[in-house]
């Protein structure tokens, strides 16, 4: 009976199994493009199931669905996805996907096809920067071709932006920043990253002539998140992280060298004193004293606390001391959605990053609400408002002081007894002690916008907008600098409040009209703009409290008050026309003039004309060319951009008050502060821009690769004058320039299988630069600043170094007169045998890079997805250079009591060296000593797991990832500072170093974060 019953279930089970077999459809196939190619790697899938192939090398593939009922799913890359039924040979044609031609890009006052773009534009999308640990929007544009982006130190993470290099001499380089429309001249760190959609970047003049003035140094457009007609969406995403200081090589001594190093100086001092009496041997030298005797090395420690803490072998690691490894936090949370005709987004978000400087706190929340309501059907009517607080509350610990510190000072770190000075010394201050300031420094930003839309109904694409905007931001910092800091201890403390306040309304007039009739397009556009632009700052200072418990909250108790205000005001107005014509599809033209209004500039220059032309060929549409898999279109522009960039009251003079004491009582006077320019005008760059967009392989592999050369005339100097004037300077238009450069983006999908892709962006851009005027003539310089004409704007004007001095040359007399060995051998220009300022400098190289590249790369397998992008500076055989002296040689300052960098071993009788001096060296003349900053950073790298779609439905769960990423991992460099990228700051008289506290290194960072949304 058993035996029965097993072959009965054995039977069953077998025709059960030979029913499923019978019922599935085997399907053989071809799948080629409209050129009747195949499409090798198109991936093939049966609609709701995990079931798919890819087609081989013919565009052939075969595979078994359930059921003649089955669907298939066709899709490629570039191409429109086709759903089939199966057929046992089956031929499908793929078409092209036109959507991302289609794709509509932000232009200014308006928006275009991407195909139908004349000018050079490159555009961002947010959410493809979604997983990196981005704080600020400079980081988010890094590997866009043509922009040039520095990044910084410290908590904000704010960097330097360009577009194409640097045209123009005293005023700034940074771009234009257009947010939603709207003109937009604060901070770019008041922006929450997740609220951006795109981010488009005009580069050419031709694409940015509709901001004429100020467009000069490009433009940025910044398009925020909008809702959506469908259900409430609400979207979180939050990380948490660390960071702390990238691999540098920069070190400084420890206790040990350092005492070693006073030994040292003593000793090469009486060495060089030797030297004085001429001698031809190293007979009769001083002998270095025994290193190994730590009592006879303590002597050499200038103070008792340092030879009694040298003995007990308790040394202080400074820079340890003032950095952290600091967290990093960030929560964001938005809703989206709408009807047919009212749609919405809001958003919030709470930034909190600590800088790996102690007290460098950087703390930003963010509200915004973007509302759009379609009222009729000719009147839309939309609001976008944004509140931004900032909290950069608290002083810093100083790296650079802790980088000159002595090691062996008392140990007074976190006790009220510390000693403001270390070891009493002025140059000194304990690099902690700016920390124990009570600051509050905070920042409120309202930037709101008011928008319009009448679709007239009677003409058809006819439209008016109106735009109002005000951006209204309040600051206060405030500090008490007690009697135990250096701020406040000559003062018995000293509390500051200082107080700004600006205001900005813009309006934006916009008449617009576009129409097809027949094979010719047409797209005009007129504007009227207006804008006003109003501050004013107070400060309040008072000195010598006797209760210092309040500080900065009673000023009152200060024996001594100080009290100052200013105020300001400049408007501009804009008129504008442009038209975009487009014949067959094929042939395409934008034309545009600008004439702009400023109120700073002299009475009769305060208005200019911008105008522009540009040019486009789609050669694919024509009919020798036409072949859906493959895209060309050329580009030509011409036009002339303008910046005011020399400032509000630079062509008038201006006064300044001094209070002084006259006959026993105070009085007040006035003084002329600054010289005027009734002549002044507008700075004026004429460009050409050459490019071309190409697609190969149904957009396997794009691009686009551009051409330009501007002539900058006008060009805003501030001018020194002679001391006789009795003025410092004055702005004027004296100078000329001209910028050439090539900016290349390659995007490119390398492998496309079920399961896996793999894309690559590759951007390239160089930039040259050179004075072609100055002020005249034709080989004018300013040495000072470093322009030469016909040479490179960030040109070095120094001394070249050959070598170090050695003792052979020196004893057979060769040195140069006054010179000794351990010293820098400088190349003699003029033969003369000797070293002077006039004769023996010339320029040995460039401040401003060669080259740059980008290239980031994003795989997917499954549900992963990996990403890195790697970024770089290059520069060449003579550029990208900087002063790299204080980090790489004995300092110059104070060498005998500050303590220096341990990355090269100095000079010495004993060990010579060929690329440092003595560490006693007091030269005729000094050089600075410049090294390449060029760099390969890894700048980006994330890993992200998205949960599978068929988990998240059982709980609601529309999307839910979770990403590792970290921001500036690692770098390659043979800069022997603390960061290639970051260079090297100013020096303090007294040290040699920044007497500022900000950071001289990047950061790298580790977060975890997750995204989800429902």
């Amino acid at each position: 009976m058993e035996s029965f019953k097993c072959k009965s279930l054995f039977f069953a089970f077998m025709w059960i199994l030979s029913f499923g077999l019978y019922s599935q459809v085997s399907v053989k196939g071809n799948v080629v493009d409209e050129s009747n190619e195949p499409v090798i790697g198109a991936s093939i899938q049966v609609k709701g199931t995990g079931e798919g192939t890819v087609t081989d090398y013919d565009g052939n593939f075969s595979l078994t669905v359930p059921s003649n009922e089955s669907t298939l799913i066709i899709s490629y890359v570039g191409m429109k996805t086709q759903e089939v039924s199966p057929a046992p040979n089956l031929r499908v044609i793929l078409q092209t996907d036109t959507e991302l031609l289609d794709e509509l890009v932000v232009v200014g006052y308006g928006t275009m096809r991407k195909k139908d773009l004349t000018g050079a534009v490159s555009r961002v999308t947010v959410d493809d920067k979604s997983l990196q640990a981005n704080v600020n929007l400079s980081q988010v544009l890094s590997g866009v071709a043509g922009i040039n982006i520095q990044q910084r130190g410290g908590a904000t993470g704010e960097s330097s932006i360009s577009i194409r290099g640097q045209n123009t001499l005293s005023t700034s380089s940074s771009p234009l920043i257009v947010v939603d429309g709207i003109i937009y001249d604060g901070s770019i760190s008041n922006f929450n990253i997740n609220d951006i959609e795109t981010i488009d970047v005009l580069k050419d003049a031709s694409a940015a002539a509709v901001y004429g003035s100020r467009s000069k140094n490009g433009v940025i457009l910044i398009t925020t998140k909008k809702g959506k007609n469908e259900k409430p969406q609400v979207s979180v995403d939050a990380y948490y992280g660390f960071q702390d200081m990238t691999n540098t090589p920069m070190r400084v001594m420890n206790g040990e060298e350092f005492a070693i190093r006073m030994v040292d100086w003593q000793w090469q001092s009486d060495v060089y004193k030797w030297y004085a009496t001429k001698p031809t041997s190293a007979a009769g030298r001083p002998a270095r004293p025994d290193i190994t005797n730590r009592q006879l090395v303590a002597t050499y420690l200038k103070t008792p606390e340092e030879q009694n803490n040298y003995l007990n072998g308790e040394p202080i690691d400074w820079v340890k001391e003032v950095t952290q490894i600091a967290p990093m936090q960030n929560f964001n949370i938005g809703l989206n959605g709408g009807s047919e005709n009212s749609k919405y987004y809001l958003s919030a978000s709470y930034s909190d990053i600590e800088g790996i400087q102690l007290n460098d706190n950087f703390k930003r929340f963010t509200l915004r609400s973007n509302l759009e309501s379609k009222v009729n059907n000719w009147l839309t009517i939309s609001t976008n408002l944004t509140y931004t607080l900032t909290d950069q509350s608290g002083e810093q610990a100083n790296i650079h002081y802790a980088r000159v510190a002595t090691p062996w000072a008392d140990n007074h770190i976190g006790k009220d007894d510390y000693d403001i000075y270390l070891t009493n010394e002025l140059f000194q201050p304990y690099p902690l002690v700016f920390t124990y300031a009570d600051n509050s420094n905070l920042n409120h930003t309202f930037f709101g916008i008011g928008r319009a839309v009448v679709d007239f109904p009677f003409l058809k694409g006819l439209k008016f907008e109106f735009d109002i905007s005000d951006r209204y931001n309040t600051a206060g910092n405030y500090t008490y600098w007690n009697s135990r800091t250096p701020g406040g201890m000559a003062y018995g403390g000293r509390a500051t409040k200082v107080h700004t306040e600006s205001n900005k309304w813009l309006m934006n007039n916009i008449l617009s009209y576009t129409e097809t009739f027949g094979n010719h397009s047409i797209y005009g556009t007129l504007l009227y703009s207006l804008d006003k632009l109003s501050g004013n700052a107070s400060t309040l200072r008072a000195d010598g409290f006797d209760n210092e418990t309040l500080g900065y909250n009673n000023m009152g108790l200060g024996l001594t008050p100080y009290v100052a205000s200013s105020a300001y005001e400049e408007s501009n107005i804009a008129y504008m026309a442009r038209i975009n014509y487009t014949y067959l599809q094929r042939y395409l033209f934008t034309g545009t003039v600008r004439r702009d209004g400023f109120s700073g500039f002299g009475k009769d220059h305060k208005w200019a004309t911008f105008p522009s032309l540009s040019f486009g060929w789609v050669l694919t549409e024509e009919p020798f060319m036409n072949n859906p898999a493959f895209y060309l279109k050329t580009r030509f522009s011409y036009g002339v951009n303008g910046n005011q960039g020399s400032g509000r009251y630079a062509s008038l003079a201006t006064m300044s008050n001094l209070g002084y004491v006259y006959g026993g009582d105070y009085a007040v006077g006035l003084y002329p502060n600054t010289l005027g320019n009734s002549e002044l005008a507008w700075e004026r760059t004429t460009s050409n821009n050459v490019g071309v967009d190409f697609s190969f392989l149904n957009d396997r592999l794009s691009g686009s690769i551009d051409a330009y050369l501007s002539n900058t005339d006008d060009v805003l100097v501030r001018r020194q004058l002679p001391a006789t004037s009795g003025y410092a300077n004055v702005w004027d238009n004296v100078a000329e320039l001209q910028t050439k450069g090539i900016d290349l983006e390659i995007r490119s999908l390398n492998v496309n299988r079920k399961d896996f892709t793999w894309n690559t962006k590759f951007t390239f851009g160089l930039d040259r630069d050179k004075i072609t005027k100055l002020y005249g003539g034709e080989s004018d310089a300013d040495v000072a600043n470093g322009w030469f004409v016909g040479k490179p704007i960030q040109a070095i004007y120094d001394y070249q170094i050959e070598k170090v001095w050695t003792e052979e040359e020196f004893f057979a007399g060769e040195v140069y007169p006054g010179w000794y060995p351990g010293q820098f051998k400088l190349a003699d220009l003029d033969g003369s045998n000797s070293i002077d300022a006039v004769n023996d400098r010339s320029i040995i190289g460039y401040k401003s890079p060669s080259y740059r590249f980008g290239i980031e790369n994003v795989l997917r397998y499954k549900d992963f997805t990996f990403s890195f992008f790697i970024n770089s500076i290059q520069g060449g055989k003579n550029r990208f250079m900087a002063n790299n002296s204080d980090n790489v040689n004995p300092l110059i300052y104070y060498p005998e009591r500050q303590n220096v960098s341990a990355v090269n071993p100095y000079w010495s009788p004993e060990a010579p060296t060929t690329n440092t001096t003595g560490i006693y060296n007091n030269p005729p003349i000094w050089s600075g000593i410049y090294q390449n900053r060029s760099f390969i950073r890894l700048q980006d790298v994330s890993l992200a797991y998205s949960f599978p779609k068929q988990l998240l439905d059982r709980i609601n769960i529309n999307s839910c990832q979770i990403y590792l990423s970290s921001k500036n991992p690692y770098v390659w460099t043979k800069w022997q500072g603390w960061d290639p990228e970051i260079g090297t700051t100013g020096s303090d008289s007294k040290t040699g170093y920044s007497s500022t506290s900000t950071f001289p290194t990047l950061t790298r960072n580790v977060i975890l974060g997750l995204r989800f949304s429902f």
